[in-house]
């Protein structure tokens, strides 16, 4: 018989708050900003519309976790914690400190829907994002041009881009690559764990290569990687690795390059190239 740990006082102090809802639209200015947390994890999780998009205009941190809270589609709560983003780059007078455009976009390992999407890529406050987080959210059956428009809109101020892992194939980064190319202040790149072909690996990298700032930067191991049966090829995934390395080189010196492989089925881990190959130690792994 396994046995519940009881809920925390802050989240506690959160539903009695939201057990009135105009005494929590009133006093979130004088909340202890540690309340904030819970409290956004109460009004999203159980449909507070209002307390919600109050919360979102006086939030005190400099980081809005939006997708950490979907664990399914929800597009009427990430429309209302947009449109509170847009209410308060619309004041005048704002209760603390998110008057500055919105910096940090992170939402994660969540699915999201055509609508989603469209909205996303047309919302106002993401118009000068720094760092753009997508890590996980499968993008193999969406269209890429709400993706593309959202870029081609941050390309002047966006310095780090996640795209960890989404699912993105070959067609859908050749749609997205030319915005890519126009983000010139991106600093760091994270595009690992997608899989693309080695000529589309290539195209990659020519439109990045002219990214001058970009300091950091991950990449999948082509398909080419790997064998018919899906495991891979050591020697000839540090071939391709090394021609697309020497491919950059004809035009910047990278700093941290690196390209990973799948997780190995025997124990989970990842071959990574990184001037040569370390690879897990599993007994397959000779």
């Amino acid at each position: 018989m396994s046995i519940q740990s009881p809920p925390r006082l802050l989240e506690l102090a959160g539903r009695r708050l939201l057990s009135n809802k105009s005494m929590a639209v009133l006093i979130l200015e004088d909340l202890p900003i540690e309340l904030f947390p819970p409290l956004f994890v109460e009004a999203f999780s159980r449909g507070h519309t209002e307390v919600l998009k109050k919360m979102v205009q006086a939030w005190p941190f400099t980081c809005l976790p939006l997708g950490a809270l979907m664990k399914k589609p929800q597009l009427e709560m990430l429309r209302v914690a947009l449109d509170g983003l847009d209410m308060l780059l619309a004041q005048q007078d704002r209760p603390r400190n998110l008057k500055t455009p919105l910096e940090t976009l992170s939402i994660t390992n969540c699915p999201l829907s055509d609508s989603d999407w469209n909205y996303l890529s047309r919302c106002p406050n993401t118009s000068q994002l720094r760092h753009l987080d997508l890590r996980y959210i499968k993008l193999t059956n969406f269209s890429p041009e709400p993706l593309k428009i959202l870029l081609e809109t941050v390309a002047s101020t966006l310095n780090r881009l996640d795209l960890e892992a989404c699912g993105i194939a070959d067609s859908q980064l050749q749609a997205i690559l030319p915005a890519l190319s126009r983000c010139s202040k991106l600093r760091t790149f994270c595009f690992c764990r997608n899989r693309i072909s080695m000529s589309v690996l290539r195209d990659l990298l020519c439109h990045t290569a002219r990214l001058s700032q970009l300091s950091i930067e991950l990449y999948p191991a082509p398909l080419e990687s790997y064998d018919a049966q899906g495991a891979i090829h050591l020697e000839r995934c540090s071939l391709l690795c090394a021609e697309l390395i020497a491919l950059l080189k004809d035009f910047r010196q990278p700093k941290v390059l690196i390209f990973d492989t799948v997780p190995c089925p025997q124990c989970g881990h990842m071959f990574i190239y990184n001037q040569g190959l370390i690879h897990c130690f599993c007994p397959t792994a000779a």
